[in-house]
């Protein structure tokens, strides 16, 4: 079958463009962020012991972890206030930072689906 149209240029041109992540994994992996608490910092280490991967996966981590950490603060409000709130007009209703609990959780295990990692 003959070709229509103009001819691709040498494909041995082609290079591939930078990295932008290392695929290196002789460098240890990085310290818990500052920002986590030591509930996050200790789900960091055992996440971070076992697995390596590019150092843009640590920066999803700590995101991750930090969703964690505000779910978890979220979830203590919550368990000494109760479920419920009043309303302005006296009727009950569900506490606002349960919305936030949610949110948060399911922004937690997205970014550990996004890692591959099983929760």
């Amino acid at each position: 079958m003959k070709q229509r149209g103009r001819k691709p240029a040498s494909l041995s041109l082609i290079r591939p463009g930078p990295r932008l992540v290392s695929l290196s994994r002789s460098n240890p992996p990085p310290p818990a962020p500052d920002h986590l608490e030591e509930p996050e910092r200790v789900i960091w280490r055992a996440v971070v012991a076992e697995f390596k991967g590019p150092r843009l996966s640590y920066e999803i981590l700590a995101d991750a972890l930090k969703a964690h950490q505000c779910a978890r603060k979220c979830s203590e409000i919550v368990a000494a206030e109760g479920m419920t709130v009043e309303g302005r007009d006296g009727q009950l209703k569900a506490h606002p930072l349960l919305a936030i609990e949610r949110s948060a959780t399911a922004s937690y295990q997205r970014q550990l689906k996004t890692l591959g990692i099983k929760f």
